[in-house]
């Protein structure tokens, strides 16, 4: 499974696109996200890409179950797990 998050600094916080994908590369779900302030990576293979957009921060999220959590109104929580 695949999460691709576009960041986009403003003056105080974050806006966070999230745009999971199934194994096969679907579309399963996107969400927008703003102002965040804290973003959380855990159990994940990372990296950045700044090929894919210029004005914004592209990460790349690989695991092979993904989740979402919004702790409180400004921490995204992105988990990755290796139990299906």
């Amino acid at each position: 499974m695949k999460a691709i998050l576009y960041v986009t600094p403003r003056p105080e916080y974050y806006r966070v696109a999230v745009y999971l994908y199934s194994d096969d590369g679907k579309l399963r779900e996107n969400t927008i996200y703003d102002k965040i302030k804290h973003i959380v990576i855990e159990n994940c293979t990372v990296r950045l890409n700044s090929q894919i957009v210029h004005d914004e921060i592209a990460i790349v999220v690989d695991a092979e179950e993904v989740s979402v959590y919004l702790r409180g109104e400004s921490i995204l929580l992105i988990k990755g797990s290796t139990v299906r």
